[in-house]
Protein backbone atom coordinates (compact mmCIF):
# COMPACT_ATOMS: atom_id res chain seq x y z
CA UNK A 1 0.00 0.00 0.00
CA UNK A 2 1.57 3.28 -0.73
CA UNK A 3 0.04 6.99 -1.47
CA UNK A 4 2.73 8.97 -3.18
CA UNK A 5 3.12 12.33 -3.24
CA UNK A 6 5.62 14.08 -5.33
CA UNK A 7 6.12 18.49 -5.01
CA UNK A 8 6.78 19.85 -8.39
CA UNK A 9 9.72 22.30 -6.94
CA UNK A 10 12.95 21.59 -6.99
CA UNK A 11 14.07 18.40 -6.44
CA UNK A 12 14.61 16.69 -4.16
CA UNK A 13 10.97 16.06 -4.69
CA UNK A 14 8.99 15.10 -1.37
CA UNK A 15 7.53 11.06 -0.83
CA UNK A 16 4.61 9.88 1.21
CA UNK A 17 4.20 6.08 1.31
CA UNK A 18 3.75 3.66 3.36
CA UNK A 19 4.58 -0.15 3.60
CA UNK A 20 3.01 -3.26 4.68
CA UNK A 21 5.77 -6.25 5.48
CA UNK A 22 7.70 -7.97 7.77
CA UNK A 23 10.60 -6.93 10.09
CA UNK A 24 12.04 -6.48 13.57
CA UNK A 25 13.17 -3.69 15.61
CA UNK A 26 15.14 -4.03 18.57
CA UNK A 27 14.98 -1.06 21.22
CA UNK A 28 17.89 -2.05 23.39
CA UNK A 29 17.48 -5.98 24.29
CA UNK A 30 13.78 -6.19 23.32
CA UNK A 31 13.03 -6.88 19.95
CA UNK A 32 9.74 -6.49 18.22
CA UNK A 33 7.69 -7.66 14.97
CA UNK A 34 7.77 -4.82 12.60
CA UNK A 35 4.35 -4.45 10.54
CA UNK A 36 4.01 -1.70 8.92
CA UNK A 37 5.92 1.64 7.98
CA UNK A 38 5.27 4.86 7.60
CA UNK A 39 7.86 7.64 5.46
CA UNK A 40 7.43 11.06 5.46
CA UNK A 41 10.04 12.95 2.73
CA UNK A 42 9.65 16.50 2.27
CA UNK A 43 11.25 18.71 -0.01
CA UNK A 44 13.16 20.29 2.37
CA UNK A 45 15.32 17.98 3.00
CA UNK A 46 13.35 16.73 6.59
CA UNK A 47 11.89 13.19 6.99
CA UNK A 48 9.89 11.83 9.35
CA UNK A 49 9.21 7.78 10.16
CA UNK A 50 6.51 6.00 11.97
CA UNK A 51 7.95 2.47 12.62
CA UNK A 52 4.42 0.82 13.42
CA UNK A 53 4.86 -2.82 15.63
CA UNK A 54 3.33 -3.14 19.33
CA UNK A 55 3.90 0.01 19.78
CA UNK A 56 4.23 2.92 17.36
CA UNK A 57 7.89 4.56 17.14
CA UNK A 58 7.69 8.06 15.34
CA UNK A 59 11.97 8.90 14.39
CA UNK A 60 12.75 12.01 12.88
CA UNK A 61 15.78 13.39 10.51
CA UNK A 62 16.69 14.41 7.71
CA UNK A 63 17.10 12.86 4.00
CA UNK A 64 19.07 12.79 0.52
CA UNK A 65 19.56 10.88 -2.45
CA UNK A 66 22.43 10.89 -4.91
CA UNK A 67 19.81 11.71 -7.54
CA UNK A 68 16.34 11.59 -9.05
CA UNK A 69 16.55 8.61 -10.19
CA UNK A 70 18.10 6.74 -7.24
CA UNK A 71 16.23 3.40 -5.67
CA UNK A 72 18.23 4.40 -2.46
CA UNK A 73 17.51 6.82 -0.16
CA UNK A 74 20.03 7.98 2.63
CA UNK A 75 18.70 8.78 6.49
CA UNK A 76 20.23 10.85 9.28
CA UNK A 77 18.88 10.76 12.14
CA UNK A 78 18.51 12.97 14.53
CA UNK A 79 15.95 12.79 17.37
CA UNK A 80 12.88 10.65 18.25
CA UNK A 81 9.92 11.72 19.46
CA UNK A 82 11.02 11.97 23.01
CA UNK A 83 13.78 14.85 21.31
CA UNK A 84 16.90 15.43 20.20
CA UNK A 85 18.77 12.60 21.82
CA UNK A 86 19.35 9.48 18.76
CA UNK A 87 21.94 10.12 16.29
CA UNK A 88 22.71 7.56 13.57
CA UNK A 89 21.00 6.82 10.24
CA UNK A 90 19.84 4.23 7.53
CA UNK A 91 18.47 3.56 4.07
CA UNK A 92 15.31 3.67 2.28
CA UNK A 93 14.65 1.54 -0.84
CA UNK A 94 12.58 2.04 -3.16
CA UNK A 95 10.62 0.10 -5.40
CA UNK A 96 11.56 0.33 -9.39
CA UNK A 97 9.04 3.38 -9.98
CA UNK A 98 10.32 5.36 -7.13
CA UNK A 99 7.16 5.47 -5.51
CA UNK A 100 6.66 2.88 -2.83
CA UNK A 101 9.21 1.95 -0.16
CA UNK A 102 10.62 -1.70 -0.61
CA UNK A 103 12.17 -1.93 2.56
CA UNK A 104 14.45 -0.36 5.35
CA UNK A 105 17.08 -0.56 7.55
CA UNK A 106 18.08 1.85 10.70
CA UNK A 107 21.13 1.84 13.15
CA UNK A 108 20.58 4.76 15.86
CA UNK A 109 22.43 5.48 19.20
CA UNK A 110 20.45 6.56 22.21
CA UNK A 111 22.63 9.06 23.12
CA UNK A 112 21.59 9.37 26.75
CA UNK A 113 21.44 5.12 27.60
CA UNK A 114 23.79 4.67 24.68
CA UNK A 115 21.26 1.95 23.36
CA UNK A 116 21.44 0.84 19.85
CA UNK A 117 17.93 0.55 17.81
CA UNK A 118 18.31 -1.00 14.83
CA UNK A 119 15.49 -2.08 12.00
CA UNK A 120 14.69 -3.92 9.61
CA UNK A 121 12.05 -4.28 7.29
CA UNK A 122 10.67 -5.92 3.96
CA UNK A 123 7.87 -4.93 2.32
CA UNK A 124 5.66 -7.23 1.02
Amino acid sequence: MAFPSFAADDPPASLVASAKGEGTIKLGKEEFKLNAVVVKLFADGKAELNLITDITVFITGTWSRANETAKTIDLKITSSVTGGNLDGGGKIFLTEDRKSISGLKLQVTNKISHKTITAEFVAK
